[in-house]
């Protein structure tokens, strides 16, 4: 199952905005042992070899959030695993602190997938504009949403909705993300 996410943005009139987002589904809480480079969530499931993508609090050295890695055969337990940069690699080592509360979770292939990612009147839920999407690593689930000066510089000053959807080849629909869009005046239009 894709599990939903929100992200609310703020957009410039007469200005490209973009971003890049990974659909990623089965997310769980994990914790962190720094010394041992180790994650702990309790029945993870996961497997060696297998891509995961952590996101949350501030991570320790070495560890950047939204980026694939790789679990690996050593230390893996029903409840603890280590993962790495390549598949088959060395444990990733980490060091400094982590606070926050962080997640890992599995990227989806959207390969055969379409994505479509409309904004609507919060008011009266009437059509506003569609963003443009593209798939910039569809087999790790990385997309890309941008709308263009063209197509800002129409936006009234304001708050929007907007959801994003992917369908499968097989015509299944998720509604993946959704949020505010909060348009700004620019005082130089031109």
């Amino acid at each position: 199952m894709i599990y939903p996410a929100t992200y609310d943005i703020v957009v410039l009139q007469n200005a490209t905005w973009k971003n890049q987002f990974r659909a990623t589904e089965n997310q769980k809480q994990t914790t962190i042992d720094i010394s041992g480079s180790t994650f702990t969530t309790v029945c993870h499931g996961l497997s060696a070899g297998q891509k995961v993508v952590f996101a949350g609090g501030a991570f320790p050295c070495g560890m950047t959030d939204n980026t694939v890695y790789y679990v690996i055969a050593s230390g893996l337990t029903n409840d603890s695993f280590k993962v790495s940069t390549t598949s088959g690699g060395t444990s990733l080592a980490l060091s400094c602190t982590a606070s926050g509360t962080h997640y890992v979770s599995t990227p989806i292939n959207l390969s055969g997938y379409t994505i479509d990612a409309d904004i609507k009147s919060i008011l009266n839920n009437s059509y506003v504009s569609t963003f443009s999407t593209s798939l910039v690593d569809e087999e790790n689930g990385l997309f890309q949403l941008q709308l263009s000066p063209a197509t800002t510089s129409g936006f009234q000053s304001g708050q929007f909705g907007y959801d994003v959807s992917l369908t499968s080849s097989g015509g299944e629909r998720y509604y993946w993300l959704t949020g505010t869009i909060t348009v700004q005046s620019t005082y130089s239009r031109n």
